[in-house]
């Protein structure tokens, strides 16, 4: 049984390069020039319900690639009305892709509805962000749950994933770790897991170290930064070391990278300011 401190120690041991780690084959290039930048569209929410195009025009005008939705629901609609053909249209009409999409948690015997919007978008990948605490009195179920949806996915080439928060990692009743339950009861090939590095920091672990630990596992990140007090601020005016972060790409298995910013005050501006940072930092 894995303890927190446990936990937390091994992941510095290797994000100090104590522990010895597997090469990772087939994964992309750790250089700049290699890596596009996209939005989480949750950075702009208030913005979309007076108007989606203008919205999704003023993060192209930035110089984003590419979007990851959110608000799909169960009848296969985004954000209540929209269909995926209407939100891919906008999106391609600015230039941009849509490469993922976060949905509410669902069984494996549903998972051909979300597949379908899936396979009609060309999505690279769909993503679970969230678990209801009720979902987190068994993580070993849930684990089961994801892997199954996993597997459906994985049959018609697009990756499914879960999206971490910080509840999970503090210890369950019998003093485990719920990410680690997570990762280590699922099939890499079938689970992949997007970083949020915000609340990977908030909740005192290292993020290349959990890379270390788990290569080749965490395919995405939410970009987000971290003040000195733990609140979230613009990317690159925090405690991030963001150029450390992506130089383990190769190691993490990242190859998508969404700017995430939960603050609803001039959205379009920290998403400016996040771009510029990014583009300009070397690793």
């Amino acid at each position: 049984m894995s303890s927190r401190r446990d936990f937390i120690l091994n992941s510095t041991k290797w994000a100090l390069g104590v522990a010895t780690v597997p090469y990772v084959q087939g994964l992309i290039k750790n250089k700049r020039k290699d890596m596009k930048i996209g939005v989480q569209v949750y950075s702009v929410r208030d913005l979309i319900n007076d108007n989606f195009a203008e919205a999704m025009k003023q993060i192209a005008d930035i110089g984003y690639d590419y979007i990851e939705a959110y608000g799909l629901g169960s009848d296969g609609k985004f954000l209540g009305s929209m269909t995926p053909l209407q939100y891919q249209q906008i999106i391609h009409d600015l230039g941009m892709e849509i490469k993922s999409t976060h949905t509410g948690y669902f069984t494996a015997e549903e998972a051909n509805k979300y597949l379908s919007v899936a396979k009609e978008m060309k999505l690279q990948q769909l993503v679970i962000p969230y678990l209801s605490e009720e979902l987190r009195g068994d993580y070993y179920t849930v684990a089961e749950n994801l892997n199954a949806i996993g597997e459906k996915f994985r049959e018609e080439g697009i990756r499914f994933g879960y999206h971490n928060h910080a509840f999970e990692f503090e210890l369950t009743e019998n003093g485990e770790i719920p990410l680690q339950i997570l990762i280590e009861n699922t099939d890499p090939g079938n689970v992949s897991f997007q970083m949020d590095i915000y609340w990977v920091k908030k909740a005192g672990f290292i993020p290349t170290g959990l890379f270390e630990k788990y290569p080749g596992r965490f395919t995405s990140y939410h970009i987000k930064d971290a003040d000195k007090n733990l609140d979230q601020t613009t990317v690159g005016t925090g405690i991030i070391d963001f150029p450390k972060i992506f130089s383990k790409n190769t190691i993490s298995g990242a190859d998508l990278f969404f700017v995430e910013d939960e603050r609803t005050n001039d959205p379009v501006t920290n998403l400016r300011n996040a771009y510029n940072y990014l583009m300009k930092i070397d690793f």
